[in-house]
């Protein structure tokens, strides 16, 4: 222990005394709960949403290269390419199978060609083939040479809204004068009951919610937010894709490629997690078993295997299973459900530093209560209670840095 000389700051404390956001709190108490990506969330940044149409700009960098539709001659100097744009004179291609180099002079966007300088390196012109790849690896230009034309990322405005989420709790005051079992307070229990309610909203909006601004029967405006799934739809749809009858490793890797052909943070561009629910972490897991060899022998009074997360090529994806996937799917659990069934088999594949939560002043889950500690009683209840309220809207700033995969019902070898 020591003494604190001055004027006490936010350093005076330590850092696990300090009062967490809601979404800390979610993390801390319940790390496995209903809402894994919310909570998370805190641990990501947030910003800061000036009105309830709260838009935000997306942009991602372009790696050029053009896929041939036909063969090109040894000799030849034009070049026909599916697009033209993004290509410009003076940069340098590389043919990845023969690894030959290419140097561009001119571009016509008309006819869809480039005219080149074969053989620009130590690798000699050699024929090109149908469905060889030119890369663009860098610009080439002369002593003196006049500046190029400019170029740039196009931004993407992507509209949203906020969504206002509220959960109540209450309870009459004679049941806030009674104890539950082992001397817990009725209040204690009602305020986590609701905590969960709210996150559990707030989760299944980030996934699930599309933005719609809107009035009910001309009272005051209503609106939502644009959850994860219906982004990546709008804006990179080839990163959803659907399973066959069984995955093998190599169709997993396949489907997972273009959700790592960007990354959000370059710091660490080669990390996903995968939210999922039962079925799709069980046929994660069965594409691990048939991926190895079990040994037991007689010592051993446990067996089977757990995977929490895989290894490609293309990095590593750390395995969560999503109970709102599973409470929310088609499976027995369901409130109303009559028959077992099967979840989906859904893996919501997520670059987290890809996801943003933007707050209005004052809305990050906003706490009132009434009829305890010398509160205002409400309408002259003879209770006690109180509400949650959140506004906020979601960023998805990169969606093309994650994905969905749907349909997964079996691993194979």
């Amino acid at each position: 222990m020591a003494l604190l000389n001055g004027i006490f700051n936010t350093g005076s404390n330590p850092t696990e005394l300090n009062m967490r956001s809601f979404a800390a709190s979610i993390l801390r108490l319940f790390p496995a709960g209903s809402a894994p990506i919310f909570a998370l969330s805190s641990q990501l940044g947030k910003t800061v949403a000036k009105s309830s149409t709260h838009g935000y700009f997306s942009k991602t960098m372009t790696f050029l290269n053009a896929v041939l539709g036909a063969g090109v001659l040894v000799g030849a100097t034009t070049i026909v390419v599916p697009s033209t744009t993004g290509f410009a004179p003076n940069m340098v291609l590389h043919n990845t199978r023969s690894r030959e180099n290419v140097l561009v002079t001119d571009v016509n966007t008309a006819t869809l060609t480039l005219t080149v300088v074969r053989g620009y390196g130590r690798i000699a012109a050699a024929a090109m083939n149908a469905a060889d790849i030119l890369l663009a690896i860098g610009t080439s230009f002369a002593e003196g040479s006049v500046r190029p034309a400019a170029r740039g990322l196009s931004t993407v405005h992507v509209p949203n809204y906020t969504q206002i989420f509220r959960n109540a709790w209450g309870l009459t005051d004679t049941a806030r004068a009674s104890m539950a079992e082992a001397g817990y307070s009725n209040i204690a229990e009602n305020r986590a009951d609701n905590a969960m309610f709210h996150s559990a909203d707030i989760e299944a909006a980030l996934i699930w919610g599309q933005a719609k601004m809107d009035t009910i029967s001309g009272s005051q405006p209503l609106h939502a937010t644009q959850g994860i799934r219906d982004a990546i739809a709008q804006y990179a749809s080839a990163n959803i894709t659907q399973a066959g009858a069984t995955t093998t490793m190599a169709q997993l890797e396949t489907m997972l490629t273009p959700m790592f052909r960007y990354s959000t943070d370059m710091s660490n561009p080669t990390q996903r997690v995968i939210f999922c629910d039962q079925v799709a972490l069980k046929v994660f897991n069965q594409i691990g078993r048939l991926s190895g060899q079990v040994f037991l022998n007689n010592e051993q009074t446990t067996f089977g295997m757990k995977f929490t997360s895989f290894v490609t090529f293309l990095g590593t994806c750390t395995l969560v299973q999503h109970p709102l996937m599973n409470g929310l799917g088609t499976g027995a659990n369901n409130i109303g459900g009559t028959a077992p069934g099967t979840v989906s088999g859904t893996a919501l594949v997520m670059d987290m530093p890809a996801l943003k939560l933007a707050y209005l002043e004052g809305r990050d889950t906003k706490a009132e209560e009434y009829g305890s500690n010398g509160k205002a009683v409400e309408l002259g209840l003879d209770g006690v209670g109180g509400s949650l309220t959140t506004e906020l809207a979601v960023e998805l700033v990169n969606p093309y840095s994650c994905g969905i995969i749907e349909g997964l019902i079996a691993g194979a070898q």
